[in-house]
């Protein structure tokens, strides 16, 4: 009886153990306003996101004035910015991918839309 209740409490705790939970905040993107400075902050947290391999995909012309990139080289793809100073209308997709370090097959797969008015 004490080795089954063993047994019972270890299974219980490797699962709980390995029940890590990825995020990334906000849910969706605010309105960008033309020739207003524009700047938003998203964050994955639960984990290190693997650089190497973290996607980061957008359909937003260069000559908008915005830019998306991870704010600096110590939080990587943890903490991407979006800022500027958008010159025209229209609406773009932002697509972040991303894996983690010790996450087993864990990762974030995000689509956000930026609506410039």
């Amino acid at each position: 009886m004490k080795i089954k209740l063993i047994i019972i409490f270890s299974i219980s705790l490797i699962l709980t153990g390995c029940g890590k939970k990825y995020t990334i905040t906000p849910d969706s993107l605010p309105l960008a306003h033309v020739n207003q400075e524009y700047k938003q902050t998203i964050k994955i947290s639960g984990g290190k996101v693997i650089d190497h391999y973290a996607k980061l995909e957008t359909n937003i012309p260069k000559e908008l004035g915005i830019t998306i990139q991870p704010v600096n080289d110590l939080d990587g793809y943890n903490i991407i910015e979006v800022k500027g100073n958008p010159k025209y209308k229209g609406t773009f997709t932002i697509h972040i991918w991303a894996g983690f370090y010790a996450g087993g097959n864990a990762e974030i797969n995000k689509t956000y839309t930026l609506t410039v008015q």
